[in-house]
């Protein structure tokens, strides 16, 4: 099986159980920024991939597998809204281009949360260092916010936000596949995903020596601001934000 993970922090845990439990020694397994792990599930050039939930909202373009996902029951910290203003005097907002979940959810938020008319603009590399300033907003996602997180003066959490206005955790990105997948697979799958989301310690000091943050600080992100189990409730929270994306493009 060829399996496409996001390469960011918070899907760490994740990649050290496929790489370190022996379940999925049989699969190859790529890293990569989550709009190329989607368009490598669209373009059937992986087999399981984790994805922004985004990215498909269409019900039945993708299975949905597996136990676990990138979720959050409170701020996740690393998706973010970054201004000098507050929210009322936003006219212009940058959207990272690494993953199309960000991106419409800050929409979603923007119409429904706030009833905010803001005009949005895809932002090139480096414009959470160039581009926030005046009016000017920024959603940025991923491990660049660690860097920025304190330059602003307002940061708005989207995650913190989303359950604010719904009252119903967020899933950033889940496992999914295109073709039929069996249980035996998915139980060794599930057994991988188990050993490394148990083992965040051992997974903070391998990550540690390659990141801005300490081995204290990556186990704290890990611990409170990722929540992996995909209950019911995440999914109720999933599903609620695809009806957001359907009615919109419908």
């Amino acid at each position: 099986m060829r399996i496409s993970v996001v390469s960011y922090l918070n899907s760490a845990p994740l990649v050290y159980g496929i790489r370190n439990s022996g379940y999925l020694d049989d699969c190859t397994v790529t890293l990569e920024v989550p709009a190329i792990g989607a368009a490598k599930l669209a373009e059937d050039r992986a087999d399981v991939v984790l994805v922004p939930v985004g990215a498909f909202p269409v019900p039945c373009s993708v299975q949905w597998v597996g136990n676990y996902c990138i979720g959050v029951e409170g701020p996740v910290r690393t998706v973010c809204l970054f201004s000098d203003v507050p929210i009322e005097r936003i006219k212009t907002v940058w959207l990272d281009n690494q993953s199309r979940t960000s991106v419409r959810l800050i929409q979603v938020l923007a119409s429904h949360h706030w009833k905010a008319d803001w005009k949005f603009r895809i932002a090139s590399d480096g414009f959470e260092s160039r581009d926030i300033r005046d009016d000017q907003a920024g959603v940025c996602i991923g491990d660049k916010v660690f860097a920025i997180e304190k330059r602003y003066a307002f940061k708005f959490d989207l995650a913190e936000e989303w359950i604010r206005f719904t009252g119903l955790p967020f899933v950033f990105a889940a496992w999914a596949t295109k073709k039929p997948v069996g249980k035996e697979f998915l139980d060794r799958f599930d057994s991988a995903m188990e050993f490394g989301v148990s083992a965040l310690p051992s997974v903070a000091r391998e990550y540690a020596p390659a990141s801005i943050l300490s081995e204290e600080e990556i186990l704290e992100y890990l611990t409170l601001n990722i929540s992996y189990p995909f209950t019911r409730r995440k999914k109720e929270g999933m599903n609620l934000f695809h009806s957001f994306l359907n009615k919109k493009e419908g």
